[in-house]
């Protein structure tokens, strides 16, 4: 049983707005003493102007029940890019899988980051702590293997009920999701949907 509080310690800046470049950046913590009993939660939240609005959420989180979704997950909502919300199921055996998962989500904000640099120079830096976010890269690798594992056994869940071929095809085309979740694990996605 650990404290699972990271934000302290991997991020600077948790609330960013760099108004110039419309851009703004909300890194939020839901800390947990025990895993067991409490729910966790780390979300990341980007907005800027491209030149439409586009509005995005990531997380990685566990609920307790009587919630539906009370496991480990991730979950990404990308409404403006007419993807919309969706989960990925991660298994955790115990507290140090959750952690090493945790710091590989940290380490794939800063890719999250990366990408808005061409909007607003130098966001990365101001918002996370590097030199400790680079020695995580690691943990980055072991989850996107914990997504592909994930995906083989339960799929990708959306919340719209309808998995069109058209939603399918916008996951596939959105580069930072491509390099999210990986490109073989976003070609089994593919792969499962079309069994169904």
């Amino acid at each position: 049983m650990g404290d699972f509080h990271f934000t302290k310690t991997y991020v600077k800046e948790p609330i960013f707005d760099d108004y110039k470049a419309k851009v703004r950046v909300v890194i939020e913590e839901r800390p947990s003493i025990n895993i067991n009993e409490e729910e966790y939660s780390l979300r990341i939240t980007t907005r800027y102007e491209e030149p439409k609005r586009v509005h995005r959420k990531y997380a990685i989180e566990h609920h307790i029940p009587p919630m539906p979704h009370n496991y480990p997950h991730l979950q990404f909502k990308f409404h403006t890019e007419e993807i919309g919300q969706f989960r990925i199921r991660i298994d955790v055996k115990n507290d140090k899988e959750y952690e090493e998962a945790i710091l590989g989500f940290i380490y794939k904000i800063k890719g999250i980051l990366t990408d808005l640099e061409t909007t607003s120079k130098g966001i990365t830096d101001k918002i996370l702590v590097l030199p400790l976010v680079n020695q995580l890269e690691k943990q980055g690798i072991n989850l996107t293997h914990k997504i592909y594992e994930s995906i083989k056994k339960y799929s990708i869940e959306f919340d719209e009920k309808r998995k069109t071929t058209n939603t399918l095809e916008r996951l596939k085309k959105n580069p930072l999701l491509l390099e999210f979740i990986g490109k073989e694990n976003m070609d089994l996605i593919e792969k499962e949907h079309s069994k169904t």
